[in-house]
C-alpha cells in the first residue's frame, strides 16, 4: 500500500492528479478508489486513453496473485498441421483431458513442443506481469481445475491447464504428474 501510495504521490503532478500534498493524503484519497476498481474522485485526468491506461496499469502492478499452469505447445515449423486442424486437434485434446491434471501432463510429455514438455508442461508459478494477454485471460479470469484453449500467442497454439491462482502467501504448488 505504502508503495502505491509513493506511486500515485510521484506520478499526480504529470497527470495532473489533484491527490493532496502529503503521503498520508494521497494514501486516503487514492489507493480506496483504486482497490475499489475506480479512479479516485478527485483526478482532473481526463477519461480517456492515459487516464485509462495508467489506471489499468497501476491495477495490475496491485494484482499479486499467482499462478500455477501446465500446457502443451504446438509451434510453428513443428507442426505440420494446418491451423485449423491443430485448434481441432487441441479442443479434442481439451475435451480428452477434462479436469485430469495427470492426463494432461501425459499428453503434454508425448505432444507438446515446448522445452517444459519433460515436467508435462509444467510452468511453474506465473504472475500477471510475465505473461500475454492471452495467458493472463485464462490464468487469472478462469476456474482452476480446467484445461483451456487453444490460445494463439507468436509461440503458437497453447492448450493450457490452470492448476491454482491464489494470493502470493497461498500459492502450494501441486504434485507433478509423473
Amino acid at each position: 500500500m505504502v508503495m502505491c501510495a509513493w506511486l500515485l504521490a510521484l506520478l499526480a503532478p504529470a497527470f495532473s492528479l489533484r491527490l493532496g500534498a502529503t503521503t498520508a493524503s494521497v494514501h486516503r484519497a487514492g489507493v480506496p478508489s483504486m482497490q475499489a476498481g475506480k479512479l479516485p474522485a478527485n483526478a482532473l485526468v481526463p477519461r480517456g486513453t492515459v487516464s485509462t491506461n495508467l489506471f489499468e496499469n497501476l491495477k495490475q502492478m496491485q494484482d499479486q496473485r499467482v499462478a500455477a499452469a501446465s500446457h502443451i505447445l504446438l509451434a510453428p515449423g513443428k507442426c505440420t498441421l494446418p491451423i485449423a486442424e491443430a485448434k481441432a486437434l487441441m479442443e479434442k485434446w481439451r475435451v480428452e483431458v477434462g479436469g485430469d491434471r495427470e492426463k494432461f501432463a501425459e499428453l503434454a510429455r508425448v505432444e507438446s513442443h515446448c522445452p517444459t514438455a519433460d515436467n508435462g508442461g509444467d510452468l511453474g508459478f506465473l504472475v500477471r506481469a510475465s505473461c500475454s494477454a492471452a495467458f493472463n485471460e485464462v490464468l487469472f479470469e478462469k476456474e482452476p481445475g480446467q484445461a483451456y484453449g487453444p490460445i494463439v500467442t507468436p509461440a503458437g497454439l497453447h492448450l493450457i491447464f490452470l492448476a491454482s491462482c491464489n494470493e502470493p502467501g497461498e500459492a502450494k504448488r501441486l504434485p507433478r504428474g509423473k
